[in-house]
């Protein structure tokens, strides 16, 4: 007479640790790059954003002859949002036929602060200051990220 046993279906412990120590090592090289790509994505946005506003500002320069912003943060925002005079003044009707320069009706964001203040000043600094997203001269119009620190590859998110 024959003894038959039975098997049990299932893994050994031995082939559940080799699937682990695999998913640990895919883990270990993914991770770091999904990391990366979201840090890229993030400087290539605010790189946009910086090129909007940019835009936006030359664009009032060459239809006004000065630079936006030569009163406070909520004017220079009024100027490129919304319609103006060609002396720069906001408002609507008849002789505002200048402008909106940038969309949806706000300044773009900066995706590194989720946030689009603006500092107006009159010499740009030679570093970030201050808690707003963007740093503005309206002597010379120009404009710059204004966060502290660096890319990945060093370059200072100032100087983007």
């Amino acid at each position: 007479m024959q003894i038959r046993t039975r098997r049990v279906a299932g893994f050994t412990l031995v082939e559940m640790m080799i699937v682990i120590a695999i998913l640990g090592l895919l883990a270990a090289v993914a991770i770091p790059q999904f990391t990366s790509s979201k840090e890229e994505g993030k400087i290539a946005a605010t790189v946009s954003s910086l090129s909007i506003l940019r835009t936006a500002v030359d664009t009032y320069w060459s239809q006004h002859d000065d630079f936006p912003g030569q009163g406070d943060a909520a004017g220079f925002a009024a100027q490129l949002t919304g319609t103006t005079s060609k002396a720069g003044v906001s408002g609507t009707g008849v002789g505002f036929g200048y402008g909106p320069y940038v969309r949806k009706g706000e300044l773009p964001n900066n995706p590194l602060t989720n946030t689009n203040t603006i500092k107006l000043v009159n010499k740009m600094p030679s570093k970030p200051s201050g808690s707003e997203a963007w740093i503005y001269d309206r002597k010379t119009g120009e404009v710059r990220c204004n966060v502290k620190g660096n890319t990945a590859d060093g370059t200072s998110y100032f100087d983007l």
